[in-house]
């Protein structure tokens, strides 16, 4: 490390000292001192140039030797939708190359191939701006516009997340980042090499565009309870929504290792002997509203703009694992031109890192029905819990039925909750009796009960377990008021 001018002062005024007795004013002020003070200003100052261009050289060798480089702004790619009316008289072919924009906006986005569309039908396609940077990261349903429009052909983005975002070009210390995610990729076997593999999963067009790809990685390690069973997970996100199967199998594969259709065998990422599955990272989606104070001089019109893409900069910031808090989504609206003042409305609290699977409040839906069965006439008192990896959560309010002889329970089909991946039943242990036993398991489908709980079965959870690690906060609705003080 470059030493301070005081350092090299010191260290010349001990040298002059022990080489001769002739000088011995060393005061500030003194001719020696001065000459000292001077010599130990221009070193250090070289000494520091010297330091700054040898870690830049050894950063510059490390992006050369990695294939790594500054990346330039890109524009947004957004999966658009195409609908022609059904009084159309005849089909409608969109060249590559057709562009779209926004209602009186300056920015465009031109389709990346050729598609035909007939009456009464949609089409989907990707479209890719014109334009670079964040700015063209634009709300669900604003790119609306043909260029040169065409009759009863109408076009939107269904959602604000793109398929690739938009973003400037890359500064140093992202380029740094991408370095150490280059060299997360050359080792194996740990969770950075896991998370770096992952983020290498994409899915591309006949044209080779990319239409999907993981944008987001968290691996979370997990205790299993017998042999050869899942020991980790590999949490995923698009930056858009639903992870489509096709890229999820992809991703696993990456991380498993693979041998392509040319018979070329990719090394997985994952270490020897464990077993890690990709999921889809759950979304938590965070509805806002905003009461925005804006500056003298400015109106809620003008600055509002400036609040969406902070709030929108501010999710798409949000990693895999990530807390939601509202003091730092303040800090992001406040520091907006033109803003003076937010009060978030709603949510009322920050959000934890790692929430749980929210418990069910629905009761089941219970009906008799005939079939084979060792169930006993009378009536039966039913609850069920969410489940997933990491426990369950707390059962629902009861729910009853009665039944006679030779009938079974039929339970009806129940949507999972964001994190769950099952469901766990709990039954009388006898007709007419309200203490409960587990009974079965399903995945939401509807169930038949045929048979009471086992003996020592266990009873309803006490407490929510059911943590969800992988989850992501995203973007739900976004509304913004004025403030009046």
């Amino acid at each position: 490390m470059a030493q301070t001018t005081t350092q090299i002062a010191s260290d010349a005024i001990a040298t002059i000292s022990t080489e001769t007795s002739q000088v011995t004013n060393f005061n500030v002020g003194s001719l020696v001192r001065s000459l000292v003070d001077a010599f130990s200003s221009e070193s250090a100052l070289m000494e520091k140039e010297i330091e700054e261009q040898i870690a830049a050289g050894v950063l510059n060798a490390g992006y050369q030797l990695l294939g790594v480089s500054p990346a330039g702004a890109v524009g947004s790619v957004y999966l658009l939708t195409f609908s022609l009316s059904s009084t159309a008289t005849s089909s409608v072919t969109l060249a590559s190359g057709t562009a779209v924009t926004i209602p009186n906006g300056t920015l465009q986005w031109e389709i990346g191939q050729t598609v035909t569309i007939d009456p009464g039908q949609t089409v989907n396609v990707t479209a890719t701006c014109t334009s670079t940077g964040t700015i063209t990261n634009v709300p669900a349903d604003s790119i609306t516009q043909l260029v040169v429009p065409v009759a009863g052909l109408t076009v939107t983005n269904n959602s604000s997340q793109p398929v690739i975002q938009g973003r400037d070009a890359q500064s140093q210390s992202e380029l740094q980042a991408e370095l150490s995610q280059s060299i997360n990729q050359l080792h194996r076997g740990d969770y950075l090499a896991v998370e770096a593999g992952a983020l290498t999963s994409q899915l591309l067009d006949a044209s080779g565009n990319p239409t999907e790809q993981v944008v987001k990685a968290l691996e979370v390690d997990f205790v299993p309870t017998s042999a050869w069973q899942v020991n980790g997970f590999v949490y995923v996100y698009n930056g858009v929504g639903s992870m489509s199967s096709a890229l999820l199998q992809q991703t696993q594969n990456i991380i498993n290792g693979y041998t392509d259709t040319n018979g070329v065998k990719h090394t997985g990422y994952k270490a020897a002997g464990s077993i890690l599955q990709v999921v889809d990272a759950p979304e938590s989606v965070v509805n806002l509203s905003l009461a925005v104070l804006p500056k003298y001089g400015y109106s809620l019109s003008t600055v509002q703009t400036n609040v969406e893409d902070a709030v929108n900069q501010y999710f798409s910031n949000l990693d895999i694992g990530d807390a939601f808090s509202l003091t730092q989504l303040a800090y992001a609206i406040l520091a907006s031109p033109g803003v003076a003042d937010v009060q978030i409305l709603e949510p009322s609290t920050s959000l934890p890192a790692v929430p749980y699977v929210e418990n069910p409040t629905t009761i089941p839906a219970l009906s008799a029905v005939s079939g084979s069965t060792a169930l006993a006439s009378g009536t039966y008192t039913l609850a069920y819990s969410y489940n997933n990896p990491f426990g369950q959560t707390l059962a629902t309010a009861s729910g009853t039925v009665s039944i006679s002889s030779g009938q079974a329970i039929d339970v009806g089909s129940i949507p999972l909750a964001t994190g769950a991946t099952g469901i766990d039943y709990y039954l009388s242990i006898s007709a007419g009796s309200t203490t409960l036993g587990y009974v079965a398991s399903s995945s939401g489908q509807a169930i038949s009960i045929t048979s009471l709980p086992s003996s020592g079965a266990s009873l309803p959870p006490s407490s929510n377990t059911a943590q969800i690690p992988g989850n992501i906060y995203t973007l739900g609705t976004l509304n913004i008021t004025q403030a009046t003080s």
